[in-house]
């Protein structure tokens, strides 16, 4: 079974392929306090629940609503 990285807040995970879901992500958000957030997936959003798609080696980052607007920079450089 792989791995996923999981980004929130300056901080980083990694976690089993199969225990990124849904859920994790409302669960991870809301540890934070973060109410509405975007997800995005190897650098392009996660519009849509359903159309969470998880595979080995993905990069997920948890990013707050509206985050279009702010000045900063996701760096994956150094991802492999």
């Amino acid at each position: 079974m792989g791995t996923v990285t999981l980004r929130i807040e300056g901080t980083e995970s990694i976690l089993p392929r199969l225990a990124l879901t849904v859920e994790r992500l409302l669960a991870e958000a809301r540890a934070v306090g973060l109410t509405e957030f975007a997800v995005t997936r190897n650098g392009v959003e996660v519009e849509n629940p359903d159309d969470l798609v998880v595979e080995d080696g993905d990069l997920f980052v948890i990013l707050p609503a509206g985050y279009e607007d702010m000045d900063f920079t996701v760096d994956g450089a150094n991802d492999p």
